[in-house]
């Protein structure tokens, strides 16, 4: 009997995986060594190798990792970068890490304590060594103590510092050495290592200290010179005429016209190199071995301009690019406009004047001289209004809201005959597309609605319960804002949705209207330029797609939600010509959706459902925004708000009101109310 459970024991079903997992590691490790046995001796193949063994080295490391796995032990990188945390293994005890923490620095505290009076009975020790004291006496120096730290002198000149830190740890410090750990061995220690120091050092520590008090007066008598004072005078700059010390190196800054350090002359105590640094950029700098000659023209390129007159040329610079680039080119050209060849110019404006198709100016862009402000003024040059604050009245899509909105609780609708999942897309980290899809299985249909991302929703953006708490909080939050039960969801990186439309050869689609973003910044072929297409018929590669739906600035969020609309029917249209003797294709295109994506949808279900609705209609995309039932509280940006106040302190006149306000873009229903959401959900869903 014993011997039969001994041989049940090895072929159970554990032992036999992996056993077979064991198997095939050896068979790939053999194929591995061989491919680097192989490797060298072709001088023509050694990209082509490299690429073997790369696949090879991580086919290996795949499937280790899922023995590790099914082994319960913790993932690992085998890429040899680090060792990656299993969720499932952190320590969430509060109180327990906290205990941990404090007996940590319980610990740490005694052992400073300790060292401490230790060091610091050796150094009281030191004080009344009489053959430390006669050592001192032979080389004719003095010893002071006060709070802080024991002072070897020769004279008047400091040679060395003897200190305890915070730590509790000795140091000795000198300009030839500077600051280096004491390490000894008992009280008398302390007294043995630095009487052999002070012997064996003395002189040239003193001859070092010499060329430094040299090279400290001979910066500062260049310093002020007639020509160095004269050519600072000539850039409106000023300089220390003295030093000042700062750790291990001696300063003299250089000063702008609103005495704001602009560079520094630093000389460093011990190898007594000089170096110039532009403290506005800090990878300007540059030693010296010629101070008197390389010092003017280091002056000269210090920037000493305001902020007002920095800004100026920045404004000048983006408003120059901006009329140059290929989209802002198109917009004006689809709105019927143009830019004057040649800007206008008064005492405190330079104009860019916007034409109609007769050539009569209606508005300017104004650049203000004297602070960089980018103005709108009309033909007349009057009625400015900061650029930074234009609010284009977009024209939006709008639906009438019922007077009285029902209450409907926390009920989440769900039947045998509908479907609902959530689809989102991400760009990184955050979530930036979220679309509430509702198939309906009777009509065959489905029902498409986005919901945008700035959303605010119990203290948060909505998109930020995805990354704060995981995908199904976020499944869970979106169930109890729309009424309706989630039944799965999909998180969907940008570069599945590439894979998926290159796996199908592209999607052709027509535009009736241009695209222009000018925040979306495209290279193709190596040239920078502005995300534009122009009204027509495209066949779009995965990048472009993604491209197209993702853009929406100069355009409403409906507009956005069309677009995509279009894209996901595109896509269908593809998916509707696919069958089963397309099964390649179609286990690709799963296999590179879920490979880049996080769901609570199995491999199976993907190819059941994409079997079963691939031919249902779309019938409706919408989008919740601030053009029907979401409303935008007011709000100023930091970053434009210090603008106009930078302006108003240039100019002398009061700061604006805007001063005290820093709040971000969110979306909340209007008057509050979350049942117009539901409203919204169950009047698109036809429930």
């Amino acid at each position: 009997m014993a011997k039969t459970s001994k041989i049940k024991a090895i072929f159970s079903k554990r032992n036999i995986i992996v056993s077979v997992f064991s198997i095939v590691f050896l068979f790939q490790l053999v194929q591995f060594q061989l491919l680097l046995g192989n490797f060298g001796g072709r001088n023509t193949s050694y990209l082509k190798e490299l690429g073997q063994m790369r696949e090879a080295f991580s086919n290996f490391t795949g499937d280790l990792s899922e023995v590790r796995d099914y082994l319960r032990l913790p993932k690992k990188n085998y890429d040899g970068l680090s060792t990656l945390e299993d969720e499932n293994d952190k320590n969430e005890k509060q109180i327990q890490l906290a205990m941990f923490k404090f007996i940590n620095n319980l610990s740490s505290s005694i052992g400073v304590t300790e060292r401490t009076l230790a060091n610091q009975k050796a150094v009281d020790a030191l004080v009344i060594n009489p053959e430390f004291l006669a050592v001192l006496s032979t080389n004719s120096l003095t010893l002071e103590q006060n709070e802080y730290e024991l002072l070897v002198k020769d004279g008047e000149k400091l040679l060395i510092s003897v200190y305890l830190d915070e730590d509790g740890n000795l140091y000795r410090e000198t300009v030839k050495d500077g600051i280096v750990l004491f390490k000894y061995d008992g009280v008398d220690g302390l007294s043995t290592i630095l009487s052999t120091y002070i012997t064996a050092n003395k002189a040239e520590i003193v001859s070092h200290l010499n060329s430094l008090e040299a090279k400290v007066s001979s910066i500062s008598t260049l310093l002020s010179s007639a020509t160095v004072q004269k050519d600072m005078q000539n850039l409106n700059l000023r300089s220390d005429m003295t030093a000042n010390e700062v750790d291990q190196s001696y300063v003299f800054n250089i000063y702008g016209k609103l005495d704001n350090a602009l560079g520094q002359i630093i000389l460093d105590k011990a190898s007594l190199n000089v170096s110039m640094i532009d403290t506005n950029n800090t990878q300007f700098s540059l030693q010296s071995s010629n101070l008197a000659t390389s010092l003017v023209p280091f002056i000269e390129k210090l920037d000493n301009r305001t902020f007002t007159e920095k800004k100026y040329f920045e404004s000048l610079a983006e408003i120059k690019e901006t009329l140059n680039d290929k989209g802002f080119k198109l917009l004006l050209k689809e709105s019927g406009l143009s830019i004057a060849n040649k800007e206008r110019e008064d005492e405190g404006r330079i104009y860019f004047d916007i034409l109609d198709l007769s050539g009569a100016v209606l508005n300017s862009i104004a650049l203000e001289k004297a602070t960089g402000v980018v103005n709108i003024v009309d033909s007349k040059g009057a009625s400015a209004e900061n650029l930074l604050f234009f609010d284009p009245k977009v024209k939006k899509k709008t639906i009438k809201i019922p007077n009285i909105v029902p209450k409907y609780g926390n009920e989440q609708l769900s039947d045998k005959n509908s479907f609902n999942i959530l689809i989102a897309g991400k760009n990184g980290s955050l979530i930036d597309t979220m679309i509430f899809a509702h198939i309906n299985e009777i009509t065959r249909e489905v029902s498409m609605i986005s919901i945008p991302r700035d959303l605010f929703y119990d203290g948060r953006k909505i998109n930020a319960y995805a990354f704060f708490y995981g995908m199904p909080e976020l499944k869970k939050v979106l169930s109890e804002i729309s009424g309706y039960k989630l039944d799965k969801f999909i998180l969907v990186d940008m570069y599945a949705f590439i894979d998926v439309i290159n796996l199908i050869g592209g999607i052709d689609i027509t535009l009736t209207e241009p695209v222009i973003d000018p925040t979306y910044r495209t290279v193709d072929n190596g040239v920078e330029g502005t995300l534009h297409y122009e009204p027509g018929n495209y066949h779009l590669s995965g990048v472009q797609a993604l491209r197209l739906a993702r853009t929406r600035h100069t355009s409403s969020d409906f507009a956005r939600a069309e677009r995509q609309q279009m894209i996901l029917k595109s896509i269908q249209n593809k998916a509707k010509n696919l069958g089963f003797g397309d099964a390649k294709t179609i286990y690709e295109i799963v296999k590179a959706v879920l490979k880049q994506t996080e769901t609570d949808i199995s491999f199976d279900e993907a190819i059941a459902y994409f079997f079963r609705y691939q031919s249902y209609n779309i019938v409706s995309n919408d989008v919740i925004s601030s053009g029907n039932i979401l409303y935008s509280p007011p709000y100023n940006r930091m970053e434009d708000c210090q603008v106009l106040i930078d302006a108003a302190t240039s100019s002398g006149t009061a700061a604006p009101a805007c001063i005290a306000e820093n709040h971000a873009y969110t979306l909340i229903p209007k008057d509050g109310n979350w049942d117009i959401i539901k409203w919204f959900f169950r009047d698109h869903f036809g429930k």
